[in-house]
């Protein structure tokens, strides 16, 4: 199977699965970039793909309840911002595995659905994304 082929279904199985869990959870977006507005804060999730392989990683971020501005001057709004925006994140499953973690969607199973298995993955590692943007308030300066 091509890697295109390995990114529709592992999409497919992200939209099917855990994007209602996202909406649940109050995030808006859509793929890759989602955020959640807090009182204190925007929690920010962004998908970001291998451009070589079949994998992927989640990065996490917090921001300023308001969005950002850069350090070079850019302001960002904050239904504007992602992750990859903000310089201190964190990649979802790098705790539970001690490692910079990727998902890796390109493995087949006879038995198992990979795609759908990933998905599920990603929601049993929730509570190590709710504790990451509890414990760590951004550090980015706020828009006036």
């Amino acid at each position: 199977m091509e890697r295109k082929e390995h990114r529709n279904k592992i999409d497919n199985a992200l939209k099917e699965i855990l994007i209602p869990f996202l909406r649940e959870k109050g995030f808006k977006g859509s793929l890759p970039h989602f955020r959640r507005q807090q009182s204190d804060r925007i929690n920010l999730l962004t998908f970001q793909h291998s451009l070589y392989d079949t994998k992927f990683v989640i990065e996490l971020a917090n921001c300023p309840p308001n969005g950002i501005t850069t350090h070079w001057g850019k302001e960002i709004p904050k239904n504007k911002v992602t992750a990859h925006d903000i310089a201190y994140r964190m990649r979802l499953g790098s705790e539970k595995y001690n490692s910079d973690y990727w998902f890796d969607y390109g493995k087949s199973s006879l038995f198992t659905d990979n795609y759908k298995k990933i998905a599920n993955e990603i929601i049993e590692l929730w509570s190590e994304a709710e504790k990451w943007w509890e414990e760590n308030p951004n550090e980015q300066k706020e828009l006036k």
